[in-house]
């Protein structure tokens, strides 16, 4: 007997393992196509949202599909069924599948993606190569006068204020008193020039993700009765351990390069041809950094951690030449290999929280992009 998981149950359990505060500011994370019931039995999980992988979903009667990569980057003016993105929207309509997408919040997260691959490799004593010590989240407060708080209010949410993670339309209000003094030049909503004024004032406070920041300030701008509003910006910090970018771990015991690279093919399931090594490290080594995905930023924390060697998916031509040139070895595994860990990391994250009988989880294996 199934028993069904709450659509909602299950967004909040993903959103406590990659919180959506962790999101770049050029990501779209989260709910791409939501379903269209409250109960999910069957989810379908894969790195890229594929017309493919949507044809799985539906021959396989899931409910949900779950992936790392997004379908909707940008904001859509329209859905056009000529375009590819517009094909797979309506194919997920018309299917009745709804798809969720974990990116940049799974790459930091401290138990996303990046903890996955340096656990497949055998890695002890993870720890991030490079530490996020703050969200990208901001506060606002606004003062505005009574009576108008509803339709700021409005405005502000609509442009993108207080929608956090699972929760949309959410802020603070309380009471309070303005007190000003208009010069001769202003043209005061309230008082006179040149008079002190006090006037009754609705205090409101949201969190904004960066993304959404020039829009909600030129939205507040546009619609608040005053001349100048008083309003402060101030960027929230969450300070968590294990979040960040990468990871560097050692193994139990140096390793030579052929050794690595057995290991490589084997945890990765990868063929010696699709491995690239740039550089050859003198020694043994022991101590490692670890990059899924595109890997450039990770080279800079990798050689001041004292590692003589990062295995990524991908590095560029100059940042591949800056490693090698420091001292730095690199192995590439290709982009898909080394994030296409996401797929059984993320069944074995929801297995430890819903059972075979509460949820059914299958895995589809995209075709090789390396």
């Amino acid at each position: 007997m199934i028993f069904l998981v709450l659509y909602r149950t299950l967004r909040g359990y993903l959103e406590e393992l990659a919180p959506s505060y962790l999101e770049a500011d050029w990501d779209n994370s989260g709910s791409q196509v939501d379903p269209n019931q409250e109960k999910i039995e069957k989810v379908l999980i894969g790195l890229d949202p594929t017309l493919d992988f949507i044809l799985q979903g539906r021959g396989t009667g899931a409910d949900l599909l779950l992936t790392h990569h997004p379908l909707i980057f940008s904001r859509l003016d329209k859905i056009d069924r000529n375009t590819l993105t517009g094909k797979k929207i309506f194919s997920l309509i018309e299917n009745g599948l709804g798809l969720i997408s974990i990116h940049t919040p799974m790459d930091q997260s401290s138990r996303g993606i990046s903890q996955g691959l340096a656990e497949r490799l055998k890695l002890k004593s993870t720890r991030p190569l490079k530490s996020i010590t703050g969200a990208n989240l901001f506060k606002l407060e606004v003062f505005v006068p009574e009576g108008q708080e509803e339709k700021v209010t409005e405005a502000l949410l609509e442009a993108g204020a207080g929608e956090i993670g699972d929760y949309s339309d959410s802020y603070y209000r309380s009471r309070a008193e303005g007190n000003f003094k208009p010069g001769e030049s202003a043209d005061p909503y309230a008082g006179r020039q040149n008079e002190t004024t006090s006037t009754k004032e609705v205090k409101l406070e949201f969190l904004l993700k960066r993304k959404f920041q020039d829009r909600v300030i030129s939205t507040l701008n546009r619609v608040h009765p005053y001349e100048q509003p008083g309003f402060s910006l101030v960027k929230t910090e969450r300070k968590e351990d294990g979040v960040g970018l990468g990871r560097l771990g050692k193994w139990d015991g140096e390793r030579n390069m052929n050794k690595i690279q057995s290991l490589i093919e084997k945890s990765l399931n990868v063929s010696p041809d699709e491995i690239t090594l740039s550089g050859n490290p003198t020694e043994p080594v022991e101590w490692v950094g670890t990059s899924p995905g595109a890997g450039g930023e990770a080279v800079k924390p990798t050689l001041q951690s004292g590692a003589k060697l990062l295995i990524t998916g991908e590095l560029d031509y100059h940042e591949r030449g800056d490693a090698v040139e420091n001292g730095l070895a690199v192995i590439e595994v290709g982009h898909y290999h080394s994030e296409k860990v996401f797929i059984e990391w993320t069944r074995d994250l929801l297995r430890e929280n819903f059972t075979s009988s509460e949820l059914t989880i299958e895995l589809y294996e995209e075709e090789d992009k390396s």
